[in-house]
């Protein structure tokens, strides 16, 4: 795994905000209903630290895929597959972000 320099989690407001505009969950496809959030990676070579969250990239979850991925719930699931809940709902995040132009790359 290469080493990066480190430099402070990159935060961004209007990421977060963009859960209220989801139309569903990024792994289950449950309709937001008010209970989607951008959800970060508890991983600490994604930054996560003591009492600091990851970077804010974009995985946007319903409370129920949140716990699966935290691991609050789906006790019998392995990391590698607690991981799989996470990057799936990275994919399926920034491909809504670029469909809905809300992610704009020039």
């Amino acid at each position: 795994m290469p080493s990066f320099p480190k430099e402070k989690n990159y935060r961004n407001k209007k990421l977060l905000d963009l859960a209220q505009e989801v139309p569903y969950c990024m792994y289950c496809g449950e309709p937001n209903h008010g209970q989607v959030v951008l959800c970060h990676s508890n991983s600490t070579q994604h930054g996560k630290g003591m009492g600091i969250k990851a970077h804010d990239i974009p995985c946007y979850l319903c409370n129920l895929c949140h716990d699966l991925a935290d691991g609050r719930i789906g006790k019998h699931l392995t990391l590698p597959e607690r991981n799989a809940v996470l990057y799936e709902g990275v994919y399926n995040s920034v491909l809504w972000l670029l469909r809905e132009g809300k992610l704009v790359l020039e």
